[in-house]
C-alpha cells in the first residue's frame, strides 16, 4: 500500500490502492484520458496561489485535506509541500483537529507524527467476536474437548459479573477436556502496509481476560505469535498452563496482556490462540471462561 512510490513518505491511503500506487477510484474516472489542458493550468494556477501563503497558514488549508489526499497528490504539487507533508507540524495540527491528542500538544512529543496519525485512524481491536455474540463465528482451529465450547450469557452458574466493561454480556466457557480456539489476524488486509510493519514496528497489544467457577478449579493457557508472510514465527508469548482455583469471595475476572515491541521486520500475521479445562473432569462446562479478548496495533 505504498502511497506515491516515494520511501521517503510512510502515510498511506485510507481508501484501497491499486498495485501501482494510484487510487482505484481516480483510475477509473479517469478512463485513462489525459485531463484537458485547461483544467491542468487551472489547478496549476491554484496551487501557485496557495504557495503564497505564509507557511502556517497553507498549514491550516492543508490540513483540512483528506490525509489520502494529502499523501497522493499534494505531496507531488511542488519541493515545498512535499516537506509540509513529510513534515511533523501538518499531522500534528491534524492529529489536533480530529481530537486524536489534545489540543496544543508539542511537536517534540514524537518523532513521527505521520505514522501516529494513520495508528491512530486504524486503532481497533482486530479480533472478531470477542465475546461470544456470534456463537463461534469468526474463530478457527477449533478444539472441542470434552463436551466442548459452549457460550453462556453473564454472570452464568458460579460466576461472576464482568465490571470492566458494560458491553460484554456473553463468555465462552471450556470442558473437562482442552478447548480452544485462534484467530489469525491478517495485517495488511487490516490496513497495515510493509514500510510501516517493518520500519516503525509499532506496538502490539494482545489482551484476554479468564475466569473459573467458584465451585470448581480450572486452567487457561493463551499463546500469541507474530508471524511472517510465510507464517514463520518471529516473536511469540506463552502464558503457559495457568491454575485458576475455585473462587471465593475475592474472585473474579483476571485481564492477561502482553505487548510486542522491537519485534524486527517481516512481521504480517498475528495468531491469537487461547484454552482452558476444568481441573475436576466433570461433565459439562466447569472449565475456564474467557470474554473480551483483543489485539491492538498501538500508535
Amino acid at each position: 500500500m505504498d502511497g506515491d512510490g516515494e520511501p521517503e513518505s510512510v502515510g498511506q491511503p485510507e481508501e484501497e490502492v491499486s498495485p501501482e500506487g494510484q487510487p482505484e477510484e481516480a483510475e477509473a474516472a479517469s478512463g485513462g484520458e489525459e485531463r484537458p489542458e485547461a483544467e491542468a493550468e487551472a489547478e496549476a494556477g491554484a496551487a501557485a496561489h496557495l504557495d503564497e501563503l505564509p507557511e502556517p497558514l497553507l498549514l491550516r488549508v492543508l490540513a483540512e485535506l483528506p490525509a489520502a489526499q494529502l499523501v497522493q497528490a499534494c505531496r507531488l504539487v511542488c519541493l515545498r509541500w512535499r516537506e509540509l507533508v513529510d513534515g511533523g507540524p501538518l499531522w500534528l495540527l491534524k492529529c489536533q483537529q480530529e481530537g486524536l491528542v489534545p489540543e496544543g500538544g508539542a511537536e517534540g512529543e514524537r518523532d513521527h507524527w505521520q505514522q501516529f496519525y494513520f495508528l491512530s485512524k486504524r486503532r481497533r481491536n482486530l479480533l472478531r467476536n470477542p465475546c461470544g455474540e456470534e456463537d463461534l463465528e469468526g474463530w478457527c482451529d477449533v478444539e472441542h474437548g470434552g463436551d466442548g465450547w459452549r457460550v453462556e450469557e453473564l454472570p452464568g452458574d458460579c460466576g461472576v459479573e464482568f465490571i470492566h466493561d458494560e458491553s460484554v454480556k456473553k463468555y465462552f466457557a471450556s470442558s473437562f477436556e482442552w478447548c480452544r480456539k485462534a484467530q489469525v489476524i491478517d495485517l495488511q488486509a487490516e490496513g497495515y502496509w510493509e514500510e510501516l510493519l517493518d520500519t516503525t514496528q509499532p506496538a502490539i497489544v494482545a489482551k484476554d481476560w479468564y475466569s473459573g467457577r467458584s465451585d470448581a478449579g480450572c486452567l487457561y493457557e493463551l499463546t500469541v505469535r507474530l508471524l511472517s508472510e510465510h507464517e514463520d514465527v518471529l516473536a511469540e508469548f506463552s502464558s503457559g498452563q495457568v491454575a485458576v482455583p475455585p473462587d471465593g469471595d475475592d474472585g473474579g475476572w483476571v485481564q492477561i496482556s502482553h505487548t510486542f515491541t522491537d519485534y524486527g521486520p517481516g512481521v504480517r500475521f498475528i495468531r491469537f490462540e487461547h484454552g482452558g479445562q476444568d481441573s475436576v473432569y466433570w461433565k459439562g462446562w466447569f472449565g475456564a471462561r474467557v470474554t473480551n479478548s483483543s489485539v491492538w496495533v498501538e500508535p
